[in-house]
C-alpha cells in the first residue's frame, strides 16, 4: 500500500520485482498516468487500487500481462475519455470501480473482452446518456451503479442486454416517470435503488416482475402518490424506503402485497397524516423495523399495534418528557433513536423500559444532567455512556447500553 505522498509517482515497471503480490494499492498518490507494462510480469495480482489520483489518460498497455486480475479501483480520479478496448487485457476481471471521473461519454467497445465482470460503478460522473451498445460485451453483469450521474431516462434496451442485473442503483439522477414496463427484463433484481430522483408517482405494477426483489429505495423524490398495485407481486421485499417525499396517504391496498415486509422508512412526508392510517397500519403491524423521523407531532397510540417492533427511530419529532408516552406499547425494541427531539431528562416511569433496550440514541436533546432528570435512567441501567457537554446544566447523553 502507498498512500498520501507529497510528490506525484510515477507508475512505470518498478514494481516487477515483487512476483508474489497480489494487492497493490497506490491511493492518494498525485499519480498523473500510468505507464507502458507497469504491471508487467505481476501474474499473481488480483487487485490494483489507483484510486484518488491524477490520472487522465488509460491505455490499453497500462494492463498487459494481467490475465488474473480480478478488481480494478480507477476511482476519483481525471479520466474522461476511454478508449475501446483499453481493458481488453483483463479477461478475468469481475469488479470494475470508475466511480467519480470526469467521464461524460462511453466509446461502444469500452468494456471489450471483459465477458467476466460482475460488477461495474459508473457513479457520480457527468453522463446523461448511457448508449445500450456499451454493454454488450458485459452481459453477464449482477450489479450496475450508475448514481450520482445526470441521466434523465434510461433506454430499455440495456435492461434486456442486462437481463441478470441482481443489483441497479439509479440513485439521485434527473428521472420524473418510470413506465409499467419499464423493469420488465430485469427479473432477478434483488435491490433497486431510485432515491434523489424527480418522481412524482409510482404506477401500478412497475415492479410486476421484481418477484425476488428484497431492497427498494424510492426516498427522497416528489412521490405525492404511491399506486395501491405500484408493489404488486414484491412477495420478496424486506426493506423499502419512501421517506422524504409529499405523500399524504397511503392506501392498505399498497402494503397487502408486500407481506414479508421487516424494515419500513416513512420519515420526512410531512403531510402524511398518520392519525388517518389506522388501516394501513393494520397491514404492516407485523414489520421489525420502523423509521418515522422528522414528522412531527405523532398520535399518542401510533405504535399500539406494533407489538414486534425491534427497532424505531423516532428523531426530530419534538417529543418530550411528556409525548414520549408514545413508545409504552413496545416492550421489545433492541434499538430506539430518540435524536434531535426535545426531552430534558428521563421520567421514572419509562427509565425501566429505556434501560432494557440494547441501544438508544439520545444526542442533541436539551439534556438537563442531573440526579433529578436523569437519575431514574442511572438507575435502572447496568452501564451509561455519557457524552457530556458543558453548556451551564446541559449535556447530550449519547448512547445507553444494558
Amino acid at each position: 500500500v502507498i498512500s498520501n505522498t507529497r510528490h506525484p509517482i510515477n507508475v512505470g515497471p518498478q514494481f516487477q520485482f515483487f512476483k508474489k503480490l497480489e494487492v497493490l494499492r497506490i491511493i492518494n498518490a498525485n499519480i498523473p498516468s500510468v505507464g507502458d507494462r507497469s504491471f508487467w510480469g505481476l501474474v499473481r495480482l488480483k487487485l490494483i487500487d489507483i484510486s484518488h489520483n491524477n490520472i487522465t489518460q488509460l491505455a490499453m498497455e497500462n494492463f498487459r500481462g494481467q490475465d488474473n486480475l480480478i478488481e480494478l479501483d480507477l476511482s476519483r480520479n481525471r479520466l474522461d475519455n476511454i478508449a475501446s478496448g483499453t481493458f481488453g487485457h483483463l479477461k478475468e476481471l469481475k469488479k470494475l470501480h470508475l466511480i467519480d471521473n470526469s467521464i461524460t461519454e462511453f466509446n461502444q467497445r469500452l468494456f471489450l473482452h471483459l465477458a467476466k465482470l460482475k460488477y461495474l460503478d459508473l457513479s457520480h460522473n457527468s453522463i446523461d446518456d448511457l448508449p445500450p451498445e456499451v454493454f454488450k460485451d458485459v452481459q453477464d453483469l449482477k450489479t450496475l451503479k450508475v448514481r450520482g450521474c445526470r441521466l434523465s431516462n434510461i433506454n430499455p434496451q440495456i435492461y434486456n442486454i442486462l437481463s441478470h442485473l441482481t443489483e441497479l442503483d439509479l440513485g439521485q439522477n434527473q428521472i420524473k416517470f418510470l413506465d409499467r414496463e419499464e423493469f420488465k427484463d430485469l427479473v432477478h433484481l434483488e435491490k433497486l435503488r431510485l432515491d434523489g430522483n424527480q418522481l412524482s408517482v409510482i404506477v401500478d405494477e412497475l415492479f410486476i416482475s421484481q418477484k425476488g426483489l428484497k431492497y427498494l429505495d424510492i426516498s427522497r423524490n416528489r412521490l405525492a402518490k404511491i399506486a395501491d398495485r405500484a408493489f404488486e407481486n414484491l412477495t420478496s421485499l424486506i426493506y423499502l424506503d419512501t421517506s422524504y417525499n409529499k405523500l399524504s396517504h397511503i392506501e392498505p391496498a399498497c402494503f397487502r402485497p408486500v407481506q414479508n415486509l421487516q424494515t419500513l422508512n416513512i420519515s420526512g412526508n410531512l403531510q402524511l397524516d398518520l392519525s388517518e392510517m389506522e388501516d394501513t397500519i393494520q397491514v404492516i403491524k407485523g414489520i421489525a423495523g420502523l423509521m418515522v423521523a422528522d414528522m412531527g407531532a405523532l398520535p399518542p397510540n401510533l405504535f399500539s399495534p406494533f407489538q414486534q417492533l425491534r427497532a424505531l427511530n423516532l428523531s426530530g419529532n419534538h417529543i418530550d418528557n411528556i409525548t414520549l408516552q408514545i413508545i409504552e406499547p413496545l416492550h421489545h425494541l433492541e434499538f430506539l433513536d430518540l435524536s434531535r427531539n426535545q426531552l430534558n431528562g428521563i421520567p421514572e416511569r419509562y427509565a425501566a423500559q429505556l434501560a432494557r433496550i440494547v441501544d438508544v440514541k439520545l444526542e442533541n436533546n436539551p439534556l438537563i444532567c442531573d440526579w433529578c432528570h436523569m437519575g431514574p435512567l442511572i438507575t435502572q441501567s447496568k452501564k451509561v455512556t455519557l457524552h457530556c457537554t458543558t453548556n451551564k446544566s446541559t449535556a447530550q447523553v449519547a448512547y445507553v447500553h444494558q
